[in-house]
C-alpha cells in the first residue's frame, strides 16, 4: 500500500469466477502448508470449519522465517473474500483506520452501511439503537475501492495518499 515499512502482513485471497471456480478450501490447505514449513508460529483467531472451506474467511496468526538467526515473528492475516467483495475488503483491512472509519461514517450519514463485504443502500437500523441492523440492505459497490469512492462522492485517492502523516 506505499508504505516503506509494516509491522504486519495482510493477504486477501480471492478469484473471478468467470471459469465456475472459485477459491473454496484454499484458506485450510495455505495454513496447512505454512506450518508444515514451520511459517506460522501461532494462531491467535481461527476461522470455523466452515469459513476455512468456504469463500468468506480470516484467519490471524503469527509468523516467521524458519531457519533464519533472530528473525522477528509478525502479525499474518489471511482473509478470503467472494471476488464482487474485493474492493471493499481491500479498502476495510488493508487502508488507514482513522481513514476507514471516516468512510464507512460517511456512508452512515448517507443512510449506507460500508463493511468489508460492501456499500450497502436500504440498511434498516433500529431507531432506538442506530448500531442494530434489521435488515443488510442492497449491495451497491464493493468490487473496486475506486467504485465505493465514486459512490460516496469522495475523489479517488491512491492508497499511498490515505495514511496519516
Amino acid at each position: 500500500r506505499g508504505k516503506a515499512d509494516c509491522g504486519d502482513i495482510d493477504i486477501l485471497i480471492t478469484r473471478p469466477t468467470y471459469d465456475r471456480r472459485d477459491h473454496r478450501g484454499i484458506l485450510r490447505r495455505l495454513l496447512r502448508a505454512l506450518r508444515e514449513a514451520k511459517i506460522i508460529t501461532e494462531d491467535l483467531a481461527v476461522p470455523n470449519y466452515d469459513e476455512l472451506d468456504g469463500l468468506e474467511g480470516c484467519y490471524r496468526g503469527l509468523c516467521r522465517l524458519p531457519n533464519v538467526e533472530g528473525a522477528k515473528r509478525r502479525r499474518i492475516d489471511f482473509l478470503t473474500v467472494p471476488w464482487e467483495c474485493r474492493g471493499a475488503a481491500l479498502l476495510y483491512y488493508t487502508g488507514d483506520d482513522i481513514f476507514n472509519r471516516s468512510m464507512r461514517l460517511k456512508a452512515n450519514k448517507m443512510g449506507w452501511s460500508l463493511n468489508q463485504r460492501g456499500l450497502f443502500a436500504n440498511v434498516v437500523r433500529d431507531p432506538r439503537d442506530r448500531r442494530v441492523k434489521m435488515t443488510q440492505g442492497k449491495r451497491i459497490a464493493g468490487a473496486t475501492e475506486r467504485e465505493i469512492f465514486e459512490k460516496l462522492g469522495v475523489p479517488w485517492q491512491e492508497p499511498h495518499e490515505r495514511v496519516r502523516n
